[in-house]
């Protein structure tokens, strides 16, 4: 027999040990992708479980309330409900003040979303309006920083203010008659899209 010849031996030791530690490196690599995409999945599907389950503020009844009881602030409370339950008939903090001094006509009971067709007047959700955000001076087009939002009930506004839901359609709209601070944004202020 022939002894083996040591470098060759060394050789193969070192090689043996270079290829387990890539194939270690190459799991321990592997293991952290899998953790890392697991946990992303994990959160993603965490958050399309949660959507529409959200909290926002709503006006609650603080009591029962029997129909023909005039509301006051102490008859309401404001309370976090899921957003997918929060409908445009439910009454949200900003517009609280418009149920103040209304009759209900339904029995509502203490914790129930306050709606705005539970009440006499059948009221009408506020819809917020373009208001001038300072003074606009008439030959000038219309800039971002221009505009705030109010809401206001529509029975008490006219066809020609413009919502909110239009502020794309004004945005650089030259100005025919000027607005002071706190004027509504007026459709029959503006130039017409053609005459821009």
């Amino acid at each position: 027999m022939t002894p083996m010849n040591s470098q060759s031996g060394d050789r193969t030791s070192r090689g043996f040990f270079i290829g387990f530690g890539i194939g270690l490196a190459g799991t321990v690599v592997l293991l952290v992708l899998c953790a890392v995409g697991g946990y992303g999945y994990v959160l993603r599907k965490q958050s399309s479980v949660r959507k529409g389950w959200n909290l926002v503020p709503a006006i609650v009844a603080a009591k029962d309330l029997q129909p023909g009881t005039m509301v006051t602030v102490d008859m309401i409370s404001q309370r976090s409900i899921p957003e997918q339950v929060v409908t445009a008939s439910v009454v949200t903090p900003d517009s609280v003040k418009y149920i103040l001094s209304q009759k209900i006509l339904v029995p509502v009971l203490a914790g129930d979303p306050m709606l705005w067709n539970d009440f006499e007047t059948r009221m009408e959700a506020p819809v917020k309006w373009l208001f001038a955000a300072k003074d606009i001076q008439a030959g000038r087009p219309l800039e971002d920083g221009d505009f705030a939002e109010q809401p206001v009930a529509p029975k008490l506004t006219s066809d020609s203010w413009v919502p909110t839901r239009d502020r794309p359609q004004v945005f650089g709209r030259v100005v025919l008659a000027p607005f002071r601070k706190g004027d509504p944004i007026l459709w029959t202020h503006l130039k017409s899209q053609g005459g821009k």
